[in-house]
């Protein structure tokens, strides 16, 4: 399961001004302003090449890790410190269209709301930060109040479980007993995807596997 679904988040028109403004002073533009709602994907400072876009799952995780130079955990602490809260999910993946590397953190805030903030994976830059407007905060209060254990010591269980690299991590309710369970992917030293659901209650690793994907790079 991946952590996160795949977001686009840039500012809207008032808050281009700004970025406009920022940019004529010699700032980086739009990779600094914070957004509100979906818009061009945005521009990190690691591209992956276009033959890597079209990989099946595994292969294109093994690019994207081998890029990667922000791990989750430092992506976290920098959603963290851009918006204080508890991070619920994290996926290392790719902006639509332009190929730059991301890291996609979702938070819930002191304010009660979930917010998707994108993080450049070259250099830890916040690039864009979205407040959900149609999201269940009920829901992620739920989730919250029956996780005991923390992204940290869930995603230290899953590679206890499977030695290797998190993709993903994502705090979610599991789909037969309804209790919070972290669902973390794992890209492990045997260069295969692992799925592992660990018990958000007491940190027990309750399933994991191995993702069983179709190359879908023959399309094009």
């Amino acid at each position: 399961m991946k952590a996160t679904a795949k977001r686009t988040l840039t500012p809207r028109a008032i808050v281009l001004g700004t970025a406009a403004a920022v940019a004529l002073i010699g700032g980086t533009g739009a990779a600094n302003a914070f957004a509100d709602d979906d818009g061009p994907a945005p521009k990190s400072s690691v591209q992956l090449a276009p033959t890597e876009h079209h990989l099946d799952d595994t292969a294109q995780d093994r690019a994207q890790v081998k890029a990667d130079k922000v791990s989750y955990d430092k992506a976290t602490a920098k959603a963290l410190k851009a918006v204080p809260g508890t991070a619920t999910s994290a996926e290392l993946d790719t902006a639509d269209r332009n190929g730059s590397l991301i890291w996609e953190v979702d938070v819930f805030g002191k304010d009660h709301k979930n917010h998707d903030l994108t993080i450049d994976a070259g250099n830890g830059t916040a690039l864009n930060k979205h407040t959900d407007r149609d999201d269940d905060a009920a829901e992620t209060q739920t989730l919250l109040k029956g996780d005991k254990i923390g992204h940290g010591k869930a995603t230290d269980q899953a590679l206890k479980a499977v030695p290797g690299t998190v993709t993903s991590f994502s705090l979610d309710d599991n789909d037969r007993k309804g209790a919070a369970v972290y669902e973390v992917d794992v890209l492990g030293k045997d260069h295969k995807n692992h799925d592992v659901t660990v018990d958000a209650a007491g940190g027990k690793v309750l399933n994991q596997h191995v993702d069983q994907d179709d190359n879908d790079g023959d399309d094009d």
